[in-house]
């Protein structure tokens, strides 16, 4: 019997946009992680790309960027949160939730850097 994976002539490629959505998504879920923030230079970058026609492509989702290659992913993910969360352990619960989600919808190796960019103060 054999399964679906077992083919070796089928080929899947799991985009850049989806991993970044996923990812997304799912810090987006973590108990203390207000939103996600643009990544300032991704952003000029896309818009440059616009205006003098170059192939710079936009992020996925504004706070997070994915690379895919040789059946791995590398995520970053830039979030905000307010005052009275510990910064590294809400970094650690997105590190840990995004990786697994991402590798659990894609079957991926997945490496996940975040960024607290914002602590509000309110």
């Amino acid at each position: 019997m054999t399964g679906p994976g077992d083919d070796p002539a089928v080929r899947i490629r799991v985009s850049e946009a989806v991993v970044a959505r996923l990812a997304a998504h799912h810090a987006l879920q973590v108990p203390g992680v207000l939103a996600l923030q643009a990544d300032l230079g991704r952003t000029l970058l896309a818009a440059a790309g616009s205006v003098f026609g170059s192939v710079a492509r936009p992020a996925a989702r504004a706070g997070t960027s994915a690379t895919v290659a040789d059946g791995r992913a590398v995520v970053a993910v830039i979030v905000v949160t307010r005052l009275g969360h510990n910064c590294r352990d809400l970094a650690q619960a997105v590190q840990q939730s995004t990786a697994t989600a991402v590798a659990s919808y894609t079957g991926l190796q997945v490496t996940v850097a975040v960024t607290v960019a914002e602590v509000i103060l309110d």
